[in-house]
């Protein structure tokens, strides 16, 4: 069966990724680039906004062992991320920070360079033309990337020897010619980009948008010192979206967990406040739905009414849940169940029981898509089976009242 369309609260995510060759033309690295659409061109009017998203888009959404193969990242970055003002949650095994050219070099800067290196961060200047304001950084980066078509080809081969003093590692930046590429070697460069080795490829994704009040809810409980776990932990289950990205985040390979997850209060627990906080800031940066639509609706309050059957199941209530809360999953993202839930460590439980209807989930989900549908035989039935009469009606009605009181607050 074909997956549904994705909603209107879907839309596509767009991600360029140009490669970084070394000596030898093999794949070193990748730069991710925002991209505003399928036009290879950044379109970029806030510095912030792109940043995030190309976090966003590469960890969350795109997946980023799909994106990076394994290998190096370099991220172009503003000075509100370098300085601290925004956080950076991506781990530094993975991830390059690029400062770009423009940035302000001063003690603020510097300070921050140093934290970031003794993180384990690797650091590179971007676009450098051999401006005098940014040798104070040569004795704390680790790689500067000269833009060979804007600096002055006959300062070239000096400033390259005197950049190597600082055992600095230099790459080549638009080099669009074989001559170029020639040069750039025989001077000493470590690695190359540009279009003679290849364009930057546009990658499309889909992002699923959280409410903005849902979004502004959660950072507001963890900007508390007494944040409540419990209080968290109903903030994120309410709205799917921010569910499905903490799964996502979790899931990461370069977090290391290797768990199944049951409830999104276990996930909130392995993870911990500090890293949600700084993934939530980021995903509040980029662009977000205010309206959640009649679908979101029908999962809120599905949800709702396997929880409230879990008792006469007999299955844990969080789990009857989050069953519950990813059972439209597919027609949310226009992808096939298997492929969402491939992506995120559900528990095995829950997984059989979003494929092929398996366990007491099983029954349970069937049960409560029963009575949506109005298949009162087949409901019957399954009462039948189990022995005893369950009151689906008053569960259902009340459901529905927390789930439509739910999204009237939103």
């Amino acid at each position: 069966m074909p997956p549904a369309p994705p909603l209107t609260n879907t839309e596509s995510i767009f991600l360029a990724r140009q490669p970084i060759f070394d000596r030898a033309l093999n794949v070193f690295a990748y730069e991710l680039l925002f991209r505003s659409g399928h036009s290879n061109v950044a379109g970029v009017t806030d510095g912030n906004s792109a940043s995030s998203q190309v976090m966003i888009n590469a960890f969350l959404e795109i997946g980023i062992d799909a994106i990076s193969g394994g290998r190096t990242c370099f991220v172009n970055l503003t000075r509100d991320f370098i300085v601290g003002q925004l956080p950076l949650p991506f781990p530094p095994s993975i991830f390059v920070i690029e400062i770009l050219e423009d940035i302000e070099v001063d003690e603020e800067l510097l300070t921050s360079i140093k934290s970031f290196s003794a993180k384990g961060f690797t650091v590179a200047l971007d676009d450098y033309v051999f401006e005098k304001d940014k040798a104070p950084l040569f004795d704390l980066i680790d790689i500067v990337k000269i833009d060979i078509m804007e600096c002055d080809r006959r300062l070239l081969a000096e400033n390259v020897k005197q950049l190597k003093s600082h055992k600095l590692r230099l790459l080549a930046e638009k080099v669009a010619t074989q001559e170029e590429f020639e040069l750039c070697k025989s001077l000493g460069f470590d690695y190359f980009q540009g279009y003679f080795t290849s364009e930057p490829i546009v990658i499309e994704g889909v992002d699923f948008k959280p409410s903005r009040v849902a979004l502004l809810e959660v950072l507001t409980m963890l900007e508390d010192p007494n944040c409540n776990i419990d209080i968290l932990e109903k903030l994120i289950s309410r709205d799917v979206s921010l569910s499905y990205k903490i799964l996502r985040i979790i899931n990461s390979p370069y977090f290391g967990f290797r768990r199944e997850i049951t409830s999104i209060k276990q996930a909130v627990v392995a993870l911990g406040l500090k890293p949600i906080r700084d993934w939530f800031v980021i995903i509040a940066l980029t662009k977000i739905d205010d309206k959640p639509n009649e679908l979101i609706l029908m999962t809120i309050q599905r949800a709702a009414m396997m929880k409230s059957l879990s008792k006469d199941f007999q299955v844990d209530a969080d789990i009857a849940f989050t069953t519950g809360l990813f059972s439209l999953i597919d027609a949310i993202m226009g992808q096939s169940m298997s492929t969402v839930l491939h992506s995120l460590p559900l528990s095995n439980d829950i997984t059989c029981a979003l494929l092929t209807g398996e366990g007491s989930l099983g029954k349970l989900l069937n049960a409560v898509i029963l009575h949506e549908r109005g298949q009162w035989e087949e409901l019957e039935e399954l009462e039948n089976s189990l022995g005893r009469s369950i009151q689906f009606s008053a569960h259902y009605l009340e459901a529905m009242n927390w789930a439509n009181g739910l999204v009237q607050t939103l």
